[in-house]
This record gives structure tokens, C-alpha cells and sequence, in this order.
């Protein structure tokens, strides 16, 4: 009997995540874009399976997610040490990520077999985890593919990693060409090419090489569609009831991969991935399947005529 393929693989370390914040401290928590993505995939009926590295010292009970959740873990393999990180928010509100320890980079070579000939590969990492000269053999495991700027120059990369990298914007751009889909956070966008722009102006720059669409988050506002073929569409952020942001655009690219791995229509799918985003930052608890909606739970948040009277602009 024939193996039915799988339809979304994300790469990218998990790790052991404490959070300081206003005098508290949470954790030790599952974080990082490939646990809250995948839980969220495959929650909406997705296939998935995650390329990642860990040590013997990660504590297993994070691992129950994945298995609760049904991902698929064949491609997690073992190293000398986890990535452990340091989540610190400032009493105004900003953040700040350290990682005390870091798992080994992720090679080509550590996809399985079985998820070589996935429908999308998707590149999610924390701090560079999959290095530039490794990306284009990645890419060439999925018919296509997407890639979260967090981790190449954004949010996610600690501030010691960041100064070592001589051009974040050339760093981030070199990166971003090799995909089909890109998806950034307004943050990450300043942070990269630290310019007060508007975020149309990012959309487009990252609008090169193989890449049909950029993904610009912006929290309440909204969204940024970027496309070569229709130029640009802001999709406003829906009504609801948030109460914890956290993983809002990880969950984000979750709905917006399975559902354009539905339908292949884009600006449908931006819209399924930020009702999902909604559906999880109305609930809290981290990454846990049953704060993750199902396709059906998503889709009844869209509005009537909501995607029909989306525009776009050159």
C-alpha cells in the first residue's frame, strides 16, 4: 500500500522556553514557529511532520503536543544539546530573545525519506536553525514552499546572532528568494531593513526571485498581501475577543498554508490563516491542540462576502 505524501513539513528548532514578564516567570514551555504551526496544521486536518534537532536534556512531556496533536516526529533527531530560550518583556512591553544553548544546524540531509516529496516545505525557524547554503536543497524536498523572515534577521534572532550578520537586509533578501511564499512581521520588517516605510513598500521588496506572495503581519491592523501578479491588499484585522497574542502569526501561516493547499487560491487562503490566528489568540495555554481550531471552527468566522470584497492596488 502507497503512503498518501504529506502535505506540509516545517523546519526550524523547537525549544525549552521560559518567559519573564512583569515580575513573573513561566515555564519551561514548547515554543517556536515549527510547534505552533504544525499543532495548528494539522488540527485543521493537515498532514504533518517536523524537521528539528533536540538533546537528551529536552524534557519529554514537551514533546506530548506533537502526539496529541498528530504530528508526525520521524523527522526529529538527536544532538549533542536542545535549544533552550530566554523570553524577556520589558516593562513597556517590548521583547527580548536569548538562547543560553543552541541544537546544531539543520541540513538537507536530516529530512526523511518520507517527507522528501512533500506538497510544501516551510522553513520556520528560530535563529537562521537551517543556514543560507542549505536552503535550496530544502526547498527542493516540497512542490512548494515558504519561509517565516522571523528567524533570518526578524524578531526571533537574539540580538548577539543579529550583530554578527555584516547586511541583515541582503542576509534576509538572499534568503526570502528561494521561496514561494514569504511571511514577515511588521517588527520583523523594521528590524531587517530599518526603514520607516509602509509596509507596502516591504511587501514588494520582498517581492523577488521565485517569490508569488509576501505575508506582512500587523497585528491589530491586519495584513499585507503581497502579490507579483495583483500588486497589494490590505485585509483588516477581524473582530474578537483576544486575550494572548502569543503564536498569533506562527498559527497564522498554519491556516494560511492549509487552506491555500485546499483551494490554491491566495488571497483566500491569507483570510482562513487570519481567522485561525483569531480562533487561537482568543484562548491561551501555549501549544496545545485543543486551543487550536478546526477547519470548520475557523471558517464559520469569516464573514459573509468578507474575501468578495477584498481589492487590490498596483
Amino acid at each position: 500500500m502507497v503512503q498518501a505524501r504529506f502535505d506540509l513539513i516545517a523546519a526550524g528548532h523547537i525549544v525549552n522556553e521560559m518567559i519573564y514578564s512583569q515580575g513573573q516567570t513561566i515555564g519551561p514551555v514548547l515554543g517556536s514557529p515549527p510547534a505552533y504551526s504544525l499543532v495548528a496544521s494539522a488540527r485543521q486536518g493537515t498532514k504533518t511532520g517536523i524537521v528539528t534537532k533536540i538533546g537528551e536534556d529536552f524534557p519529554p512531556e514537551l514533546l506530548e503536543a506533537f502526539s496529541l496533536g498528530g504530528v508526525d516526529t520521524r523527522g526529529i533527531s538527536k544532538c549533542q544539546n536542545s535549544s533552550r530560550s530566554e523570553l524577556i518583556y520589558s516593562s513597556d512591553g517590548k521583547k527580548e530573545i536569548k538562547f543560553p544553548t543552541r541544537a546544531d544546524y539543520i541540513r538537507a540531509s536530516d529530512v526523511p525519506k518520507a517527507y522528501k516529496s512533500c506538497r510544501m516545505m516551510y522553513v520556520c525557524t528560530m535563529e537562521d536553525d537551517v543556514q543560507l547554503d542549505q536552503i535550496p536543497e530544502i526547498v527542493k524536498f516540497g512542490d512548494e514552499s515558504a519561509i517565516d523572515l522571523g528567524g533570518y534577521g526578524g524578531v526571533h534572532m537574539s540580538k548577539k546572532r543579529r550583530n554578527q550578520i555584516e547586511d541583515l537586509s541582503s542576509f534576509a533578501l538572499e534568503a526570502a528568494g528561494n521561496f514561494d511564499f514569504v511571511k514577515a512581521s511588521d517588527e520583523d520588517c523594521r528590524m531587517i531593513f530599518g526603514e520607516d516605510e509602509a509596509m507596502e513598500v516591504f511587501a514588494k521588496k520582498l517581492l523577488r526571485g521565485k517569490t508569488r506572495a509576501t505575508l506582512i503581519t500587523l497585528g491589530s491592523e491586519g495584513l499585507i498581501l503581497g502579490t507579483k501578479s495583483e500588486g497589494c491588499c490590505h485585509i483588516p484585522a477581524l473582530r474578537g475577543n483576544p486575550v494572548d497574542p502569543t503564536g498569533a502569526g506562527d498559527t497564522f501561516m498554519a491556516g494560511f498554508l492549509s487552506e491555500y493547499l485546499r483551494c490554491g487560491n491566495i488571497l483566500q487562503a491569507a483570510v482562513f490563516g487570519c481567522v485561525t490566528a483569531l480562533c487561537v489568540i482568543e484562548k491561551t495555554g501555549g501549544v496545545k491542540p485543543e486551543r487550536m481550531p478546526d477547519e470548520q471552527q475557523a471558517r464559520t468566522r469569516i464573514p459573509r462576502d468578507f474575501v468578495e470584497n477584498l481589492t487590490f492596488t498596483s
